[in-house]
């Protein structure tokens, strides 16, 4: 059965090749029949000849054409090639001019090199100079604290926030200025003095308290006594350790509210070595969470440094620049003079207390102190020491008990 149908196929296969070999067979006799019968006309040669005509003409063309082609390509190929070597002569040009430039900055950059290793080496002499300078100087500064001596010159150099403009007047009284360093005014510093001054050494909330508004009762939340006490502690917790550097003449403290005089302590030595001395100990310390800062100052007279308001004890002063000062101001100690300010009372040689009455301050400015002798008089202690001021010496001995005597330590209020 299988075979049947295959041969069906073969069969059929055979017979339409049959017919196709028969169609082409007709199909090219009829078409040579009509080339023959075309030939013999003369319309087709003509035709032909045309033909021929249009074929040479289109080779002729095209021939044409391909030598304009080839000479547009030529000539943009040379065009080209000339860019192309344009564009190398450049290329060549800038990778030379960037050797070049990098030869430049290498060169540059070794001088450079050399130059901070030269700067690096000079510095570092003018360093070691500097360092040997300064232990020379230390030497000195050691030896004068140790031996005593002259003072060392460097040491008297003054300091100039800007020199050749006008003197600060606030900075000559009191060796300091709301504007602090950038005051347009010229603040001169001695580089050694027997004054120290230690900014914002002592602080109390009564300080603090700007009463700026009108009928404010921050005043209320602290008592006179509380301030007393407080700055009696202070007072007594300072005075020691600043006693072991030598001699002292005056304690001051400023009760001013203004940041720049606002606690501010002025310790006046008897001498430039003992000043050295606290200097070099305290400056940097710390101190009720406080770092210290302390500068040697000059005050030239402490009357005009001090408020004027104070002395005619007329308003508070609490917001001027000028020093408004604890009542007592002056500490005692081993061998020093006992200077009570504005109190009605001073303490004998014997340790006795005696009352001042108003008729024992005449109007001349010099106090009748009862049993006394004559070299127990007032001593003159410089401007510090006013009409209101009593004076008495102190045997030699240990630091007084001042709760013994009738201090105050309340700010001035009118």
């Amino acid at each position: 059965m299988g075979k049947h149908s295959e041969w069906r196929k073969l069969a059929k296969k055979a017979r339409r090749k049959r017919i196709r070999q028969a169609k082409a067979k007709l199909r090219d006799l009829l078409e040579e029949e009509e080339r023959a019968k075309r030939e013999k006309s003369p319309n087709y040669k003509i035709w032909l000849e045309q033909q021929e005509r249009i074929e040479e003409f289109q080779a002729r063309e095209e021939a044409r054409l391909a030598v304009e082609r080839d000479l547009q390509w030529r000539k943009a190929e040379e065009e080209a090639q000339k860019q192309w070597q344009e564009l190398q002569k450049k290329l060549a040009a800038a990778k030379e001019e960037r050797l070049r430039q990098n030869e430049k900055i290498i060169l540059e950059w070794e001088q450079e090199q050399k130059r901070q290793k030269e700067l690096k080496e000079q510095k570092e002499k003018e360093a070691q100079e500097r360092l040997r300078q300064q232990e020379i100087l230390d030497e000195e500064v050691n030896d004068f604290l140790v031996n005593g001596g002259y003072t060392p010159e460097h040491l008297k150099t003054k300091f100039e926030t800007n020199p050749n403009k006008p003197l600060c007047p606030f900075f000559q009284k009191t060796s300091t200025c709301r504007f602090y360093d950038v005051c347009s005014r010229n603040h001169v510093r001695p580089g050694i003095s027997r004054i120290l001054l230690v900014t914002n050494f002592y602080s109390h909330y009564s300080l603090e308290a700007n009463e700026n508004e009108h009928g404010s009762d921050s005043s209320l939340e602290f008592e006179q006594y509380e301030t007393y006490d407080h700055y009696k502690e202070f007072f007594y917790d300072v005075v020691p350790e600043l006693e072991t550097f030598g001699g002292i003449k005056l304690f001051k403290t400023c009760c001013n509210h203004e940041p720049h005089l606002r606690g501010n302590v002025y310790i006046e030595y008897f001498s430039t070595r003992s000043a050295l001395k606290c200097f070099k100990s305290l400056n940097g310390r710390w101190y009720g969470g406080k770092q210290l800062n302390v500068e040697f100052c000059n005050i030239d007279s402490w009357r005009t440094a001090i408020c004027e308001m104070e002395h005619q004890k007329g308003g508070t002063g609490d917001g001027l620049n000028l020093q408004n000062r604890y009542q007592r101001t002056t500490i005692v100690m081993k061998g020093m003079t006992v200077v009570v300010e504005r109190l009605k009372s001073v303490v004998t040689g014997q340790g006795r207390e005696i009352n001042l009455t108003d008729k024992d301050i005449p109007k001349s400015g010099k106090k009748n102190i009862p049993n006394q002798d004559p070299e127990h008089r007032k001593e003159d202690h410089g401007p510090e020491v006013q009409i209101d001021e009593a004076v008495q010496e102190v045997p030699q001995g240990d630091l007084i008990n001042h709760e013994d005597y009738n201090i105050y330590l309340f700010p001035l209020y009118g």
